[in-house]
């Protein structure tokens, strides 16, 4: 396969290139698509790819006819086709020029949609309709082969892994500087830096970043800042927020200064013990007198510092407790939602406890009523103890008159004796112990 030694990478090249028959028919210009529709279609199909293909490779959606015939030179031939592949794409949307996204997109009806995005959708297709009939009348027109023009396709890839490369750093809804952000894209991606901003004023038009610019020290300074991850458009640079970015690169400027002063006190020590060395004093003292001043103005700049650092802590818990008051307020309003919606109200609440209330008394005092007992009662029990105990004299009286009629031998007379006793005994015991166990004295006297 020979490839164009011009190139830094030809990867982006198909398997036909080395077909000289082949490629000789596509690097020529095309002929009417009214005498063969099939072969015309699939070589306008292969120059866009091809230069899709490229752009992807190089990392630029930017692309021109002068700069894609020395890119796409093959045997010292340049495709002499790309006036009406450029034009197709044009009329198709598929490109366009750098003007298109450096309009100012800002300009808005007065139902909130930007100029911009009615042109795209009214105006644009107009064009692109009498552009057909022009060239089909008169020819294919002439574009001009310096002029510059993005491949949107190229472009939405490149702004969605910007976005992405954003994401990941936790960038959104942050202001950073434009030549930080250029550094952060060249460091983690292919892009460009000349493909860069025509993907940057894509974002813009979309609505997913915003661009502000600050002068610091007579120097003018480009801010950027990307829409929140959960946000559907980004937030303009506020006054604060600059004012902010101006205090922080103040702070870093100190810091340097300081450094810087730093390590001109520790040479200038140096050089003082060097004269001391040398016998040199005055040269030594001098040299002191300037150390001394130099630690007096670091003295200076760190008590500038120091503040700085106080007022940008101050204005960032500001933010926090806007943040903290915002909650809270969100939270008060869904606790008063959801009282809303259960229906509870203070009037409720009170009513409700005061029922509680006179329940619970009425259930105190119809507990204290079922717990009283009859003082008959008391009366039944005492007759009930009175009339075991005749029966149990009686008892005793006829086994005592049984024991003296029957003769036993006298130890069976006497233990029987003494166990009847005991018996006894343990009754009467019984019955003093307590009315309740009045029952089971009975059950065991039957």
């Amino acid at each position: 396969m020979e490839h164009s030694t011009s190139l830094p990478d030809n990867t982006f090249f198909p398997e036909c290139w080395s077909d000289d028959r082949r490629m000789g028919v596509l690097l020529a210009e095309f002929r009417p698509r009214q005498l063969n529709t099939v072969s015309y279609d699939t070589k306008m199909e292969f120059w866009k790819n091809l230069i899709l293909s490229y752009c992807r490779t190089t990392g630029s959606c930017v692309v021109s006819i002068s700069m894609l015939k020395e890119r796409f030179r093959r045997k010292g031939t340049v495709p002499y086709c790309l006036h009406t592949v450029f034009g197709d794409m044009l009329s198709k949307g598929e490109l366009c020029n750098e003007q298109q996204l450096n309009t100012n997109k800002s300009t808005s009806g007065p139902l909130g949609l930007n100029l911009w995005a009615v042109g795209k959708m009214f105006k644009a297709p107009l064009q692109w309709g009498y552009g057909v009939v022009r060239d089909t009348v008169l020819g294919q027109s002439n574009v001009n082969e310096n002029d510059h023009f993005i491949a949107l396709q190229i472009a939405q890839v490149h702004a969605q892994l910007i976005e992405e490369i954003v994401a990941e750093r936790k960038l959104n809804g942050k202001v950073i500087k434009y030549d930080d952000f250029i550094t952060l894209i060249s460091e983690t991606s292919l892009i460009t830096r000349q493909g860069l901003h025509p993907v940057v004023a894509l974002l813009q038009q979309n609505n997913r970043l915003t661009r502000d610019a600050v002068t610091i020290d007579g120097a003018k300074i480009d801010l950027i800042k990307f829409a929140d991850r959960n946000a559907s458009t980004a937030e303009h640079i506020t006054h604060i927020e600059k004012s902010v970015y101006e205090l922080e690169e103040t702070e870093t400027q100190l810091m340097k200064d300081i450094n810087l002063i730093e390590h001109k006190i520790t040479q200038t020590m140096d050089q003082v013990r060097e004269y001391i060395k040398d016998g040199r004093k005055q040269m030594a003292k001098t040299h002191l007198k300037k150390k001394n001043m130099l630690e007096k103005n670091m003295q200076n700049k760190i008590s500038a510092l120091e503040t700085l650092q106080i007022i940008i802590s101050k204005i960032h818990n500001c933010q926090t407790d806007k943040n903290v008051i915002e909650a809270y307020k969100l939270g008060t309003k869904s606790l008063k939602k959801v009282f809303e919606d259960a229906g509870i109200t203070l009037d409720q609440v009170d009513e409700t406890l005061a029922e509680m209330k006179e329940v619970l008394e009425q259930n105190d005092e119809m507990a204290a009523m079922i717990g009283t007992v009859s003082n008959n009662g008391d009366m039944d029990e005492l007759e009930l103890e009175q009339e075991l105990s005749d029966l149990l004299d009686m008892k005793l009286a006829e086994n005592n008159i049984e024991s003296n009629n029957i003769t036993h031998p006298p130890t069976v007379s006497v233990n029987n004796t003494n166990d009847f006793d005991k018996e006894i005994e343990k009754r009467l015991a019984a019955l003093r112990v307590g009315k309740t166990d009045v029952t089971k004295i009975l059950d065991v006297g039957m």
